[in-house]
């Protein structure tokens, strides 16, 4: 690695790295701090989760039965404002639509923790309905 290839500065919300001569995040507009990016603190009881850009943690909301569902469940999340990450994202593209499924296979569904609330509330709306 070369001087050049060194990280001069980092975001501390998303901990992308920079080279020197840039002073703000490209991806969210967070003023960088000096030096390499910490190393993510992770819990050896938690495995490792997807991290949306902000640094928000997700959290797993449950287990979908089937690929079908997971997706539409999704959606309907989404257009509430609700970000959505699916594990796993894309077994369909290998296996095939509903393999998932067929495998015995659940499909996670986690948002930022900070909508768990709400994305619960349209989860019980939509179970209502």
């Amino acid at each position: 690695m070369t001087d050049a290839d060194r990280a001069a500065a980092y975001c501390p919300t998303c901990l992308a790295e920079y080279r020197e001569g840039f002073d703000v995040c490209a991806d969210d507009g967070t003023p960088l701090l000096a030096g390499p990016a910490p190393a993510p603190e992770e819990d050896p009881q938690e495995p490792e989760r997807p991290r949306i850009q902000t640094g928000a943690r997700w959290v797993k909301l449950g287990d979908i039965g089937s690929e079908e569902h997971a997706r539409l469940l999704a959606g309907r999340l989404e257009s509430e404002g609700i970000p959505v990450t699916l594990s796993p994202d894309r077994l369909y593209e290998f296996y095939g639509t509903g393999t998932g499924g067929l495998l015995g296979q659940a499909i996670e569904l986690y948002v930022p923790e900070d909508q768990v609330l709400r994305a619960r509330q349209v989860v019980e709306e939509l179970d209502r309905a």
